[in-house]
């Protein structure tokens, strides 16, 4: 008895000794929150892709009400799929797969039912892949599928350089052009603006879009700088005109919406050089009435998920209800909007979203073409949309740490920096 006490003994330490050394299981990363989404149909402009992977549950995608549709997210580089979750509104699947692909053109079925019954399904998986998409091949109501959140959960992902991005320097940012050659094409029949001329990469791949807005009894001349500085660095620009000169700030922000819709639908359209150039995520950038318009845009529009308002005016209006990155752009001798007029009050107000403010000397005109110092403002603003349209950490840097402080710090070239960092 004493020496079957003393093995039990033994063994039990031993198996004491064995748990205490095994290493915890790694918890699975939410990967796709925030990264670019696209889908096979929307149901309408206020049920985007990007609604069903930016971490709010009030959000949504739709599809059209057909089989089958698709979501995709792109996590930007290969990583390992570990866990999927799906919060299905009232349309959901009742037979769908979950697969992934390295590529987004072949695929491999990590999950598959015919029984689904929607609600909020946490899927057990194991695959890799850079795509993970939800491909609905029957539907369990006879309107479309609709998703509150996709998530998926693993290890790896993130930023990769990809389509010929290399690491960004000071000095390529403040080039004229980045890396990737580019290409112009008019928009046909322009529906809901004026008119619009586009900037692409010819490279492969999908990129986000950003729609430019000049300001009042401006052109497509006002932003006409920055159309290529961003598309060589890997978005789709479609530099806009307006209905007539004198829109005002709320006219410009649905003429931006409008726009992005217009784009959205030449990259799903085959038969023009667009065709398969949009990633689905959304931008802006507008200077006076057209920096008003992308606070408008910004606020009622959740397929634009970042915005640069330049010497934005728009009196009148409070912008606290708006949750996405936002750089306001400033001049300091603005005899027009005044960063303190208009910018800093609702920089101030918005306590949700991440923000970057610069005030650099010159009057209302500074961020036009052919005014002010291009380099830097052209390099933050490639950083600050490279950073939340793509998820592209390597352009952090320049805009929060000691990399940025460079700039911050010269009063010859910053009169005034604030910021949410660290971003």
């Amino acid at each position: 008895m004493t020496a079957l006490i003393a093995l039990a003994t033994a063994l039990g330490l031993a198996l004491t000794l064995l748990t205490a050394a095994a290493p915890p299981a790694a918890a699975a990363d939410l990967l796709s929150q925030g990264r670019p989404a696209t889908s096979s149909s929307t149901e309408n402009a206020a049920t985007p892709a990007s609604a069903a992977v930016d971490g709010n549950t009030g959000t949504r995608w739709s599809s059209t009400f057909s089989d089958p549709q698709w979501l995709t997210v792109d996590l930007g580089s290969i990583a390992t799929i570990s866990r999927v979750g799906l919060r299905w509104e009232a349309a959901y699947a009742r037979a769908f797969q979950i697969q992934t692909s390295d590529n987004g053109t072949a695929w491999t079925t990590i999950y598959s039912t015919t029984k689904g019954t929607g609600g909020a399904q946490t899927l057990d998986v194991d695959g890799k892949g850079r795509y993970v998409r939800v491909q609905g091949t029957q539907r369990g109501t006879a309107y479309g599928y609709s998703l509150w959140e996709f998530q998926v959960y693993g290890s790896g992902g993130g930023t990769s350089p990809g389509n010929g991005i290399p690491d960004p320097t000071t000095a390529s940012l403040e080039a004229t052009d980045g890396p990737l050659t580019t290409a112009t094409y008019t928009v046909p029949g322009p529906s809901g603006f004026g008119s619009g001329t586009v900037t692409y990469p010819t490279t492969g791949g999908s990129y986000p879009g950003v729609v430019l807005m000049p300001g009042y009894q401006g052109t497509q001349e006002n932003l006409r700088w920055l159309a290529p500085r961003l598309a060589s660095w890997g978005f789709v620009v479609i530099n806009v005109g307006t209905n007539t000169l004198t829109d005002d700030p709320a006219a410009r922000g649905r003429q931006i919406t409008a726009a992005g819709t217009q784009l959205i639908a030449l990259g799903n359209a085959p038969g023009n050089p667009l065709s398969g150039k949009l990633n689905g995520t959304l931008g802006a950038v507008g200077h006076s009435m057209g920096g008003g318009g992308v606070m408008a845009a910004l606020r009622d529009d959740p397929r634009f998920r970042a915005g640069v308002p330049t010497a934005p005016y728009y009196p009148n209006v409070n912008f606290s209800s708006v949750t996405d990155p936002t750089f306001f752009l400033t001049c300091q001798s603005d005899p027009v909007a005044h960063g303190d007029t208009y910018a800093v009050p609702w920089y101030n107000s918005m306590s949700q979203a991440e923000k970057l403010y610069i005030e650099v000397p010159g009057d209302h005109l500074c961020p036009m073409t052919g005014y002010g110092d291009k380099a830097t403002q052209g390099k933050w603003i490639v950083s600050f949309l490279s950073l939340w349209l793509r998820g592209d950490t390597r352009f952090s840097p320049f805009l929060c740490g000691a990399v940025r402080d460079a700039d911050k710090n010269n009063t010859s070239l910053v009169t005034r920096w604030m910021d949410t960092c660290q971003f």
